[in-house]
């Protein structure tokens, strides 16, 4: 029988550990049934003992990425709202890099050249994803976003520029959250699923 430790076939060294505690625990209810049976009264039972499955390295990716995707939208909302106040490209990529970090820049740089900014609020629900399990350096983010709340507004006379009436205001949006070499957690890549509302 082969045993596993973190889906990898355990080292011959612990399967003979294994092996031997199994042992010691058979050979201890064995003398205990003995010692019941000659006392005349039963031992309790032993209290079961459930081995530990969560290790805090799965825990903490999770909570590290879900931050740091936070950070990504509370520093993309920013860039939304004021994209002519200054050149954001900076500040972005602190939160985000690669294909994330070029489609924000470019989207913020658009709203400047109109010029235009978003009024009102985005909302969020985001989640490790359920379908990718986390490893210690990524973390898939499966969010919900809803735009109802915010609208894309003309700087010059705050004429509304979303065609309201045809776009999705909440629909699925996955994100790759990754780790660096100096340990940042950054925003690598984003896909919105328009056609997933949720």
């Amino acid at each position: 029988m082969i045993s596993y430790v973190h889906d990898r076939p355990a080292a011959p060294a612990r399967r003979r550990r294994l092996a031997r505690a199994r042992q010691h625990a058979l050979a201890a209810v064995a003398g205990a049934s003995l010692l019941s049976a000659c006392s005349g009264t039963a031992p309790a039972p032993p209290e079961p003992q459930m081995p530990t499955v969560t290790s805090t390295h799965e825990i903490a990716p999770s909570a590290a990425g879900i931050a740091a995707y936070g950070e990504f939208w509370r520093v993309s909302e920013l860039a939304f709202a004021a994209p002519t106040a200054q050149d954001w490209e900076a500040e972005l990529s602190m939160v985000a890099r690669g294909q994330a970090l070029t489609d924000l820049v470019i989207e913020v740089r658009n709203y400047a050249s109109v010029p235009a900014h978003v009024e009102g609020a985005i909302t969020h629900d985001a989640r490790p994803d359920p379908v990718l399990a986390p490893k210690p350096d990524r973390v898939s983010v499966l969010d919900c976003i809803d735009i109802s709340g915010s609208m894309l507004v003309a700087d010059a006379d705050g004429a509304v520029l979303d065609d309201q009436a045809s776009q999705t205001p909440r629909y699925q949006y996955r994100a790759e959250v990754v780790r660096d070499a100096s340990g940042t957690w950054l925003v690598e890549t984003t896909a919105p699923s328009l056609d997933q509302p949720c």
